[in-house]
């Protein structure tokens, strides 16, 4: 524990001590912190002041709180415009804070196939990612994004729990998607899917190709993903102009 003044309340030093990890990522969005009875031992305190730190947390912003399960570092990040094009645009908009996101596996492979939809030589090496994102810390959604060559892999290598490519890419590569096309399908889930989405292989889930487009019309990533659909339910609403 870093040396922190003595003089200061307790519940602070904990609120404070919490907040620098979570600033350090130490505590990454998604995780679940220690339970009361651990902080109070960590802390060497009573349950009074290590409540009163995760209160005060939980009204910061910093954590969410689910009965039961414990707390969770919650998603402070501003909720991007890249919800708008996907039909599950209110329930990122309602559970915002407790959505988070790791990816799995980095790497580039051959597929005539994704390259294809890329527009690049069926030969070429194409970047490919596998990701799981997570409600109330409980994955949720599987995918594995497929993206031209041209970018460099190193940017999805420097924070493994980055919310959105499409916010990754605006951030680092001043790229802005002008057009999706998407098509969904129900399908079974294979054994990978299944891992990693924690369900019982060949459980139904929703599936998403997503294919999407820069200012210039050039496809830049395909997005193929999983979802529980128990959890996470598909919305369509549409305002006449």
């Amino acid at each position: 524990m870093r040396e922190i003044m003595s003089k200061k309340p307790l519940h602070r030093i904990i609120y404070d001590e919490i907040v620098h990890k979570i600033e350090n990522q130490f505590y990454q969005v998604g995780d679940i912190l220690p339970s009361e009875a651990e902080l109070e031992k960590l802390f060497n305190t009573s349950r009074t002041p290590v409540r009163q730190a995760l209160k005060q947390l939980e009204t910061d912003g910093k954590i969410y709180r689910h009965q039961g399960k414990g707390s969770f570092v919650a998603n402070s990040k501003p909720i991007g415009q890249w919800t708008t094009m996907t039909g599950f645009k209110e329930l990122y908009k309602e559970e915002w804070k407790k959505i988070s996101a790791r990816t799995i596996e980095v790497n580039k492979v051959k597929s005539p196939f994704y390259a294809n939809l890329l527009e690049v030589n069926s030969d070429k090496e194409i970047i490919h990612l596998k990701r799981v994102r997570f409600f109330n810390g409980e994955p949720i959604i599987y995918l594995e994004h497929y993206l031209t060559p041209e970018l460099p892999i190193e940017i999805f290598k420097k924070d493994s729990t980055f919310i959105s490519i499409d916010q990754l890419l605006n951030e680092e590569q001043n790229i802005e998607f002008a057009t999706i096309k998407e098509e969904i399908e129900a399908v079974s889930a294979s054994k990978e899917v299944a891992e990693s989405l924690k369900i019982e292989v060949g459980i139904p889930v929703l599936n998403s190709t997503r294919v999407s487009f820069d200012t210039f019309s050039k496809p830049i990533d395909v997005t193929v993903s999983y979802f529980r659909s128990e959890k996470w339910k598909y919305r369509i609403q549409f305002n006449k102009e």
